[in-house]
């Protein structure tokens, strides 16, 4: 290939916060420049890097200094194929960011170190459905028959999961069951947890075969699948497919990319789909007939008792029919789940003085009061510190906790329960909870939404959501999508589940958001319905994309300008700590890319760069 303008220059994609290609030279002796794909380790500072080849150098990649020579080429040949890299284009375009964070953020540890790899093989190109097929059924016991009958045609598929634990269990299945053919169980792998070498020697081994199954985890969605034939994201609409590390992404809608990307089939399903799902299957599938499901009970938090709890204002409701569904469930040999998403003594603390909540001096999240202490702690990024005896913003001294959590929660469950069984907390010690967990009798189980695991492993009769309002009070644009779905599925997930009763403690009982919950069958229908029809009037995600940009004062100020002159929607809330945060409402994502790009320039290095978060659902 042509040298480049530079003659015996190349363009290096590396791992970083700069969207800047950084242009090398290329050793002595070498006639010909490797071709992009291909991984070099380059000087980077005081040590080296390895990065790949991006093409041929442009004059325009020059951002001053010597340009310093490439201290080994690690490949022969490109060792990722072309769809993998048009994957990582897209993943660049969709969430702007760099090039060689994308390959940080997507590829395995050891690609990134210069472990050695082997080309990856090229299977027959199969070609999907230009559709999507959907697998939403309530019960997984049901959704999983559907997937095993789509993956008997032995064709390669990756089927995703959005936690680990998940996948496995499928795994598991496929490998244990008799009604699946021996050929299938044998050409099915687990995909390894994330990071570590056995997630490289899968990678390897993929790279290198045709007509494998893989399961996995979130990690899995790269999975070099040679001849990929069909793409199975499993509970599509879990919020946890929304990473929580920068570069925040959807791993979701990285999986469908790759299947469009690689022209193989799509299936959705799970308990009930995302937003883009919904729009597409509301409108080729007829509404089935929407029956009142009886085993979801709503409580009028307004008529429930609610005893106060000590240093705290606002009480918490544990209502007669919470106590007796518990009770109930416990008689019939059944656990019971007391979910309040609010760890601590207290969910905030505010100032009487001047009526702003404390926030985190390091990342500008709500502070919890935590009380057996007594100290606070940051419910974003977990930092904690002493209980301070006086306001940041205006330095006054009346503090008072709201909101109490599941420290207060606690003690209100033994005290309100009439029966000996075990009651355990977020504090039990795992190796207890464990035991309870492999033993007969049932217990009462206080927590956060993670506790919905247990469905999975013992027969949980009864879910009790403490203050359903609750988890649809964060400011985020998903929040009552958040709450709607970690309901719908404590009613539905995992064993025991067609008699498990749901009793939802709220001050609009089955309005607003919570329409459908009491609905059985496809009751998400209307949910979504409602929920989509009040974002595309706002102009909300997914009828227009929603850009986070958090950066100093003084980038925030000349982006304002910049967007302003542009004609773009944009707002700024409240600064906290050393940066500030801009909003942006667009649907031209490459044009407010190429507007960012001068605040991503390598340049920048030492003052620092943006970070963005983009939301497209």
């Amino acid at each position: 290939m042509s040298l480049g303008k530079h003659g015996g220059t190349v363009s290096v994609a590396l791992p970083g916060p700069w969207w800047t290609n950084l242009t090398y030279s290329l050793p002595a002796g070498c006639a010909n420049a490797p071709l992009p794909g291909v991984r070099v380790r380059v000087p980077m500072g005081r040590g080296t890097r390895v990065g790949m080849i991006a093409g041929p150098a442009e004059e325009a990649e020059d951002y001053g200094g010597e340009i310093r020579g490439i201290s080994e080429i690690i490949d022969d040949v490109p060792v990722l194929g072309e769809h993998v890299i048009s994957l990582l284009k897209w993943f660049c375009d969709a969430y702007l960011c760099g090039f060689g964070t994308a390959m940080k953020t997507l590829l395995p540890d050891d690609f990134l170190k210069g472990e050695p790899a082997e080309p990856p093989a090229h299977g027959k190109r199969r070609g999907g459905s230009p559709s999507a097929t959907f697998v939403y059924e309530p019960e997984d016991a049901s959704r999983f028959d559907r997937y095993l009958s789509i993956l008997s045609d032995g064709a390669p598929t990756l089927v995703s999961f959005p936690i680990h634990s998940d996948a496995k269990r499928f795994f598991e299945l496929i490998v244990n069951s008799g009604a699946v053919p021996p050929v299938i169980r044998e050409n099915t792998v687990l995909y390894p947890r994330l990071g570590g070498n056995a997630e490289w020697r899968m990678w390897k081994r993929l790279s290198a075969g045709d007509g494998l199954i893989v399961i996995g985890g979130q990690n899995s969605v790269m999975s070099p699948l040679a001849g990929l034939a069909r793409v199975v994201v499993e509970d599509e609409s879990n919020n946890v497919w929304r990473t929580m590390r920068h570069p925040i992404f959807n791993a979701r809608s990285l999986l469908a990319s790759r299947a469009r990307i690689e022209s193989a089939a799509l299936v959705l399903g799970g308990r009930m789909p995302s937003p883009r799902a919904f729009m597409k299957y509301d409108a080729e599938h007829p509404p089935a007939s929407v029956r009142r499901d009886k085993h979801v009970i709503f409580v009028d938090m307004k008529l429930a008792y609610s005893p106060a709890v000590e240093g705290v204002s606002g009480g918490l409701a544990v209502s007669e029919p919470l106590v007796r569904e518990t009770e109930k469930a416990l008689e019939r040999g059944e656990w019971a789940l007391w979910i309040l998403d609010r760890k601590g003594y207290a969910g905030e603390i505010i100032c009487e003085e001047c009526g702003a909540p404390l926030k985190c001096s390091k990342c500008g999240g709500t502070l919890r009061l935590e009380g057996a202490a007594p100290a606070v702690r940051c419910v974003s990024c977990g930092a904690g510190s002493p209980t301070p005896d006086k306001c940041p913003s205006c330095a006054g001294h009346l503090l008072s906790a709201r909101r109490p959590g599941l420290e207060a929660l606690f003690p209100l469950a033994d005290a309100a329960i009439n029966n000996p069984a075990p009651i355990f907390s977020s504090d039990t010690p795992e190796s207890e909870l464990k035991r309870a967990v492999r033993g007969t009798k049932p217990c009462v189980m206080v927590g956060t939404r993670a506790v919905l695991f247990l469905c999975d492993e013992v027969p949980v009769g009864m879910v009790g959501w403490i203050d359903a309002d609750g988890e649809a009070r964060l400011g985020e644009h998903d929040a009552r999508v958040r709450a709607f779905s970690l309901i719908w599925e404590s009613r539905r997930r995992g064993i025991s589940s067609r008699e498990r009763r749901v009793l939802i403690q709220t001050r609009r009982p089955g309005k607003d958001w919570q329409r459908g919950l009491g609905a059985d069958g496809d009751g998400w229908r209307i949910f979504w319905r409602s929920e989509l029809k009040e974002r595309g009037e706002l102009s909300m995600p997914p009828y227009t994309s929603l850009v986070k940009i958090e950066a100093v004062a003084s980038d925030i100020a000349t982006m304002s300008d910049i967007f302003a002159s542009m004609g773009y929607e944009c707002w700024q809330p409240e600064a906290t700590g050393k940066r500030t945060a801009m909003w942006v409402r667009t649907k031209k994502l490459s044009e407010l890319r190429r507007t960012l790009s001068r605040f991503f320039h390598i340049s920048r290095a030492r003052r620092g760069f943006p970070s963005i978060e983009v939301w497209h659902e």
